[in-house]
């Protein structure tokens, strides 16, 4: 059965004796295991909701950032265009992982690399992408710089992690070719992850399936070539043919052309890894309550 993680962004939202998350998640369901919190609206909002994580007994992760600054406040800077303040986004990242540690986490996940390269040729919007404004083009990053600046990150996140006794997992973030290669003898991400064992990846099924189309790959594929390392899951459904993300799986989903291979890429992550944790990022209005609850159902057991 998947160990089911609610996803916590801006605080709890209290209803009565009942307990939510802003997505509308019920906090009562004896399904979570764990809760991965970030972009929470205030300090106050982290330490209410780190309590009621801790007082159940569940797995608490922290998703980068805890406390949201600004609307495109996702990851560290690591693509800066000055060495200063790449050195700041990993000074930044450190100290994330040092506060997750003193919280009680047991790991912190960021996006990498942040911010998305772009192609100026490419209609990202139309694709499904929402680009930040201030997405350098992939020309100033080409394949061995990026492949060098990523070695550094990844072993300066290893030390850290293992300093604070915090795990560390990316969730790969923006249509980089250099990423998600069709070809593996041309991979870059299973080249860095081979060589940082420490860090894990995060599986997101809406985000690989939309990263797939982009690149002319298939997210079964990157699946089943990542497995030694992709040890964490972000679980939604998604249709980008209908501009639809974080959907709650349904088992009709997959019969339904259109939608992501979501149920068949947590089956093969969650097979060969069963101690992997599943964040549930699901919109639950999306649906009608039975609908949210037949779906969560549903993903407990894949």
């Amino acid at each position: 059965m998947a160990r089911l993680v609610a996803p916590i962004h801006g605080g709890l939202v209290r209803d009565g004796d009942r307990l939510t998350t802003p997505f509308g998640h019920d906090l009562l369901s004896p399904l979570w295991k764990g809760a991965e919190i970030g972009f929470l609206e205030s300090r106050r909002a982290v330490e209410e909701t780190v309590a009621a994580v801790l007082a159940r007994g569940w797995v608490l992760g922290v998703h980068y950032p805890l406390v949201q600054a600004h609307t495109w406040d996702w990851a560290p800077f690591w693509l800066a265009p000055s060495g200063d303040e790449r050195a700041l986004a990993c000074r930044g990242a450190r100290e994330a992982l040092r506060e997750a540690s003193g919280l009680g986490a047991e790991y912190v996940l960021f996006h990498y690399p942040w911010p998305a390269l772009v192609d100026p040729s490419v209609d990202y919007r139309t694709a499904g992408w929402r680009m930040p404004p201030f997405a350098p083009s992939e020309d100033l990053w080409p394949r061995e710089r990026l492949r060098e600046l990523s070695h550094r990150v990844l072993a300066e996140l290893e030390e850290e992690g293992e300093r604070s006794g915090m795990r560390v997992i990316l969730e790969l973030d923006g249509p980089n070719r250099h990423f998600f290669e069709p070809s593996p003898a041309a991979d870059l991400c299973q080249e860095l992850f081979t060589a940082h064992p420490a860090i894990w990846l995060c599986v997101d099924t809406g985000r690989f399936d939309l990263l797939a189309r982009q690149h002319g790959g298939d997210p079964l594929g990157y699946v089943r070539r990542w497995l030694p390392f992709a040890r964490h899951l972000h679980l939604h459904g998604a249709n980008w043919r209908r501009k639809e993300n974080h959907l709650p799986p349904q088992p009709e989903h997959e019969r339904r052309p259109g939608y992501a291979p979501a149920a068949d890429m947590a089956r093969l992550l969650l097979g060969a890894h069963p101690e992997a944790l599943a964040v549930l990022e699901t919109n639950p209005a999306a649906g009608s309550a039975a609908q949210a609850a037949r779906s969560m159902r549903y993903c407990a057991a894949l």
